[in-house]
């Protein structure tokens, strides 16, 4: 009863930590297109779109929470893990939409002459943009200490990216602005879009390896190397006053969870079923020190028995 208490209250806080994106993803995106409407300005109005695209996925990804912490049942192996890559993949095929076609609509109008924008007051507004998203990084950080979420984990990597893109768009904007009194000034209407432009190609990385985890983990592989390499130092660590030897690691990761499975083996032959219970926890321990969400497995290695 008290683990289950545990896992509703974490499930609760994760939902109440995620609601705070979303909101500000709404604000910053309705602000963003009144300012995008109002200085005529592609840069601001990619941003906003950008912005508001994440949030309705986000606002999904809160509605669904409860789905991820339901255990696993015969029929469903993996529980509702899986759900949450295919939203992260859908989330990543949004945004690689949404990117694509402003690039396209700011070339276009490149090509037929660009636009006339206030270049300085985008640069103050772009500033003020990076001290509220500075804010709103710092109550994200500060919540998830002891959470240790990987959707938050997601979001505060998603909200330092917007502090420094805001920084860099406004110092691009300002020095823009100083352009309009020199022998440069014919490339001011093609400011906008150029920004634009760099905005969306700087963002494009990142959903192309939202896409590339999440299917990493609707067809089941392994994680990245480097979780691997800790995943097999931890539980050989566990092992290490045991003789027994593990001969293989199958490691999947779906989702926010990973599916360990052991295949041990003993010199002796004999298994020493209340061990491997114990080991079973001492390995799952030492690897929730790194990873939140673990289930290990300790499969007898009977290949060579």
């Amino acid at each position: 009863m008290g683990k289950k208490s545990k896992i509703e209250k974490r499930m609760k806080t994760e939902k109440q930590m995620m609601k705070l994106p979303v909101y500000a993803g709404i604000m910053f995106s309705v602000i963003e297109i009144i300012m995008a409407f109002y200085v005529n300005s592609q840069a601001i109005l990619m941003d906003s779109i950008y912005d508001f695209a994440e949030a309705i996925v986000l606002g999904i990804v809160v509605f669904l929470i409860p789905l991820f912490y339901k255990p696993v049942s015969e029929r469903k192996p993996f529980g509702y893990a899986q759900v949450e890559s295919l939203l992260i993949l859908g989330k990543g095929l949004l945004l690689i939409a949404v990117t694509i076609g402003l690039i396209f609509s700011n070339v276009q109008m490149m090509i037929h002459g660009g636009n006339q924008t206030n270049h300085e007051l985008i640069g103050k507004f772009e500033f003020v943009l990076a001290i509220i998203c500075t804010v709103v990084l710092i109550i994200l950080i500060h919540m998830n200490k002891n959470q240790n979420s990987i959707l938050v984990d997601a979001e505060i990597v998603g909200w330092k990216i917007d502090v420094f893109s805001s920084i860099g768009v406004g110092i691009a904007f300002f020095i823009s602005s100083l352009l309009e009194e020199t022998s440069l000034a014919w490339i001011s209407p093609y400011i906008d879009q150029m920004i634009a432009i760099i905005i969306a190609c700087i963002m494009l990385p990142q959903p192309i390896q939202m896409i590339r985890e999440s299917i990493k983990n609707i067809v089941l592989f392994a994680p990245e190397d480097e979780i691997v390499k800790e995943i097999k130092k931890c539980a050989s660590e566990a092992f290490d006053d045991y003789a027994y030897e593990i001969t293989f690691y199958d490691i999947i990761q779906t989702g926010r969870k990973l599916w360990i499975e052991l295949y041990v083996k003993s010199p002796s032959n004999m298994l020493n079923v209340a061990q491997l219970q114990h080991l079973k926890f001492r390995s799952e321990e030492a690897l929730r020190d790194k990873f939140k969400d673990v289930d290990v497995q300790i499969t007898p290695d009977l290949k060579d028995a």
